[in-house]
């Protein structure tokens, strides 16, 4: 029994590679059998206030991203709080490989967006070339920390949008990840 826990520690991680900067393997949708999300009683995506990316924003409650995610070709994957029917991720891939995470508090709030250069574009995009387009679009003023994880092997942008919230794309390897939070 006490090698159990350990065990599914390691199951979890080893089909999960998002511990280890990788992302988790959608092979079919999770929720394909069952009937498709409600309608959202909370605001469009497109809320003015919010930067919208292909629909999906900060002001995205958990069944909007359901909802736009498989709209826009993704296969999804949604995870719950222990014990409870809250929704607290919303993940999305194509082709094996994730392309984008939604992290909810346990009252629907987005709290984090996390998209793969993938979700941008089909063919290989430059970092610079992504941060450059993004901070245009989004009009996000370039901002440095004391305490910043760009060094060395990692290559970051971070800045703020004209609503406040907070950009950084960082590139692993050969791929970039634009996180966004508020």
């Amino acid at each position: 029994m006490r090698g159990a826990l350990p065990a599914a520690l390691v199951l979890s991680m080893s089909l999960c590679g998002h511990a280890f900067g990788g992302g988790c393997l959608c092979f079919q949708d999770q929720n394909g059998l069952e009937k498709p999300p409600p309608a959202s009683r909370s605001p469009s995506p497109e809320v003015s206030g919010y930067s919208s990316f292909r629909g999906i924003s900060l002001a995205s409650r958990p069944d909007d991203v359901q909802r736009l995610a498989r709209s826009l070709g993704f296969t999804v994957a949604t995870y719950y709080f222990v014990g409870e029917s809250g929704v607290s991720a919303v993940e999305f891939c194509k082709g094996g490989k994730m392309m984008g995470r939604t992290d909810f508090d346990r009252g629907g709030q987005m709290l984090r967006l996390d998209l793969n250069d993938g979700f941008f574009s089909d063919s290989p995009i430059f970092v610079r070339d992504l941060a450059d387009g993004l901070f245009e679009r989004y009009q996000v003023k370039t901002s440095k920390v004391a305490d910043d994880v760009c060094f060395q092997d990692v290559t970051c942008f971070r800045g703020r949008s004209k609503y406040g919230e907070h950009f950084l794309i960082m590139r692993f390897g050969t791929e970039a990840e634009l996180y966004v939070r508020p």
